[in-house]
């Protein structure tokens, strides 16, 4: 294919390819690309040249497949999910398979159960579809991934691992996808401006850090330094998002849905999810969300975009769901606080509730000091442990796979052997390194971190910092992320103030001055991180942090290391800096680094490869 047009070159820019691979692969002239790059000196005309260059050739017929087919996978658990471990075995199902799989393609399906059961207590009413939502991204339901590909391990399981794929989306995603595709993925990014705050005593919005207002009745300066009385505009998209009330009379509302009867087959037969109505009654379910969450395979790696076209694809994948219980307690306010998170499997929370504050979604039904649970899990929860296939088509994780029939593959069997480069992440956890509790005056904590693993050929070194649980909570002792008040792991701990940041690579210092401003290390490390031609053309720009919420509420650090690093040589890492803020902080880093993968394209075999 030839790129005919600025619209083309335009639409082929912005999905990250450099003018390089443009040339390599004759995609466009070199008259062509010096035309283009002289126009965008200009500021007239561009219109007439728009239409000239469109007129100088014709439109070739576009004929490179004879058939395409989605074939799924269904997993190996036989109705078994309560250790959250779920394997999904293509190896023999997809073996011999006419065609060339795109992995690119590939996205899960996977049926998620959110369910809000009643305490001792009766409360007002039953909860309704807008008490709870997913955090940002339903990727975070995933807390770890293996791969296999013909039977050798490409990518391992880790703990805290996949916290890079927020990270990927906030510095590689457009807000045009967001648009698109949000509602599917609950991609909505949550508001910096709206963060609360409440230690030792219960609040309508609940207890620790939150941001689950989706309602206010005023504009006015809050608690927070840059804080205003606004709902959080990315929770409420995330709210209206959920699955559509089954099991009701709509026939005066929406008639197309019909009686009591019809919503819950036509959930079941669309495979749209429901939200399921409860009662008020003590120790009843409030209600239950029977989500539908298609998860891309490249949300949650980036080595799936790097396969495209496979015949005979041998690939098993493993993933770890989050799974757990939260205790909510209620006061005589309606108050909300957090006594306890329990996970039977994974490490974070990924749901929210809604604050009680009037005009919010549990505001009508929370009663005086009848205090709940909220629970979620694969296919069933620990609240609701029956698998039950009334709302969903299917009760079991699907891969779904797309097979390309080529008309002419020639091109792929003269040469078979393909080798990719793609990113790859290590994660370590380090507790209490930054200071612990929390006090009116500065902390001013160093650290000093030592990687316990030598890594090659790394790229780039994220710290994410979370609030240190001490005293975070009312009454609970868990982390920041295995909060439901919470936004995190999407956000991080909100007004980090991390300083005198730096990273050693063998004896080699990444910053030759250790990085103090939040506009410089902006600037030149996060606002460059998976950007397109690396944020020099304001024209093609992508990334979903702004200054202001990265400053606030996504504070993560990144060092660029990858002109310090050699590709076959293990270099130690050491990350240093000062916590200046009244809050100790527990650091995660991940390490990106980059790996090879060589596989023939005909027959599946991996041939070599690296894994970080």
């Amino acid at each position: 294919m030839y790129i005919q047009s600025l619209c083309e070159f335009d639409e082929f820019m912005i999905a990250g390819n450099a003018l390089d691979e443009l040339r390599h692969n004759n995609l466009i002239s070199e008259n062509y690309i010096r035309t283009h790059m002289d126009s965008t000196m200009s500021e007239t005309q561009l219109s007439d040249q728009y239409l000239y260059q469109g007129s100088l050739k014709s439109d070739p017929e576009i004929k490179v497949s004879s058939s395409k087919r989605v074939p799924h996978v269904i997993d190996l658990n036989q109705g078994s999910y309560q250790n959250g471990v779920i394997t999904i075995d293509a190896t023999a199902q997809l073996n011999g398979s006419e065609g060339f799989a795109s992995l690119r393609d590939a996205y899960i399906m996977l049926p998620y159960k959110v369910s809000m059961k009643n305490g001792a207590t009766a409360q007002t009413a039953a909860a309704n579809r807008l008490c709870t939502t997913l955090k940002c991204g339903n990727w975070n339901v995933i807390d770890s991934l293996s791969l296999e590909l013909n039977g050798k391990t490409i990518v391992s399981m880790a703990d805290y691992k996949l916290f890079w794929n927020n990270i990927r989306a906030q510095t590689g995603y457009s807000p045009q996808y967001v648009e698109k595709h949000g509602a599917e993925s609950f991609l909505f990014p949550d508001a910096a401006q709206s963060v609360s705050y409440s230690s030792g005593t219960n609040s309508t919005n609940g207890d620790g850090y939150s941001n689950n207002a989706a309602f206010s009745t005023s504009f006015t300066a809050s608690a927070p330094p840059d804080g205003a009385s606004v709902p959080n505009d990315g929770f409420v998209k995330r709210l209206l998002s959920n699955p559509p009330t089954a099991g009701s009379d709509f026939t005066s509302s929406w008639p197309s849905v019909g009686g009591t009867a019809a919503p819950t087959t036509i959930s079941n037969q669309t495979s749209r999810g429901a939200f399921v109505v409860g009662a008020a009654t003590a120790n009843a379910i409030m209600g239950t969300w029977n989500h539908m969450l298609k998860i891309k395979l490249t949300d949650l790696h980036p080595i799936f975009r790097e396969i495209d076209l496979m015949a005979n694809p041998q690939i098993r994948l493993r993933f770890r769901v989050n799974q757990g219980t939260s205790v909510i307690a209620v006061d005589a306010t309606k108050g909300m606080s957090l006594p306890s998170t329990t996970l039977s499997s994974g490490n974070s929370c990924p749901v929210m509730i809604a604050a009680s504050s009037t005009g919010n979604p549990m505001a009508s039904v929370l009663a005086a000091s009848a205090g709940f649970s909220v629970s979620w899990g694969a296919v069933a929860n620990a609240l609701e442990p029956t698998v039950d296939g009334t709302y969903m088509p299917f009760t079991t994780a699907r891969l779904y796979e797309p097979f390309v029939h080529l008309e002419n593959p020639q091109a792929i069997i003269s040469k078979p052997v393909k080798k990719v480069r793609y990113n790859d992440c290590y994660a370590q956890w380090f507790y209490q390194r930054a200071g612990i509790g929390k006090q009116s005056t500065q902390l001013n904590a160093s650290f000093d971190l030592q990687l316990s693993a030598s890594v090659k050929n790394a790229k780039y070194i994220a710290v994410l910092p979370f609030a240190e649980q001490t005293s975070n909570f009312a009454t609970a002792a868990v982390q920041q992320f295995q909060s439901p008040f919470d936004t995190a792991p999407w956000a991080l701990q909100p007004g980090s103030s991390i300083r005198n940041f730096n990273v050693r690579i063998g004896s080699t210092q990444t910053f030759d001055i250790s990085h103090e401003y939040d506009f410089h290390h902006f600037t030149n490390e996060v606002a460059k991180i998976g950007a397109i031609n690396g944020d020099l053309t304001p024209e093609l720009v992508n990334g979903l942090l702004d200054y202001q919420t990265w400053s606030l509420t996504n504070r993560m650090l990144i060092a660029d290391v990858s002109r310090l690093t050699e590709r076959d040589v293990p270099q130690s890492i050491q990350i240093q800096g000062t916590n200046a803020g009244c809050q100790g902080v527990n650091l995660l880093v991940l390490v990106i680094s980059e790996q090879e993968l060589t596989f023939d394209r005909l027959t599946g075999e991996i041939i070599d490869y690296t894994t970080a």
